[in-house]
Formats: structure tokens, C-alpha cells, sequence
């Protein structure tokens, strides 16, 4: 692993551990809905809130989308394989107002995807 995706994953880490993500989660499924769209969520006494991730399928696999407001953050996706196994991966920064898409492999679907802060 590379030291990028360290501190990456470090950072995550430590978002999710005190209570800095923003996370909306939904089962994973092979008949997962094109988009599930709900009401915005934010983390208690800040001004950062996101949308309900979207849920994408294309060549690339299947992966989320989010928009948040407040800050320029980073979408992160919780992928679920057929065998059990979990990975995480995480999508591009992307400023205030931006969309930020993460994808799982082909062989993966999403099983749980937010963003947090940078």
C-alpha cells in the first residue's frame, strides 16, 4: 500500500472514529436501485452536510456519487464482494457544492458510502 492510501486510509479512520464523516448507509444488493435519494444529513453543530449518496453502475463497476456543502471533501465507498469480503475505497476531493464518485470493483457492490471534511 502505498503512503498516499496510508495516510488516506488513516485519515478516514480517524473521520469515522470521531464522528467527522457524513455517511449514509444502504444494503447491498444486486437489485440495488439506480439512485437512492433521501433527505440531507449533517454532522451535529456544523456547517457541513451532504446529500444521500447516489448509487452508480457503469464499465468501470459499481460505485457512489455524493454532494456536499460547507467544505471541499472526499466521497468514500464500503464495497462488499460475493465471498464476504469488505474493502474501502475512496473517490476524488472535490470542493463545496462538487460531486465526489468512488467506485468498487466489478466485481463489488457498494454496501455503505459517505464523504468527510478536508
Amino acid at each position: 500500500m502505498s503512503t498516499r492510501c496510508r495516510v488516506a486510509a488513516v485519515s478516514l479512520s480517524l473521520a469515522l472514529a470521531g464522528g467527522g464523516a457524513v455517511g449514509v448507509a444502504a444494503p447491498a444488493s444486486a437489485s440495488a436501485p439506480e439512485s437512492t435519494v433521501g433527505a440531507s444529513t449533517s454532522t451535529a453543530g456544523s456547517a457541513f452536510s451532504c446529500d444521500a449518496w447516489q448509487y452508480e453502475r457503469g464499465t468501470r463497476g459499481h460505485g457512489a456519487s455524493i454532494t456536499c456543502y460547507g467544505s471541499s471533501f472526499t466521497a468514500y465507498a464500503v464495497c462488499h464482494r460475493p465471498d464476504g469480503s469488505m474493502y474501502l475505497r475512496l473517490g476524488h476531493r472535490a470542493r463545496s457544492g462538487g460531486i465526489s464518485i468512488v467506485w468498487c470493483g466489478l466485481d463489488a457492490e457498494v454496501s455503505q458510502a459517505g464523504a468527510f471534511p478536508v
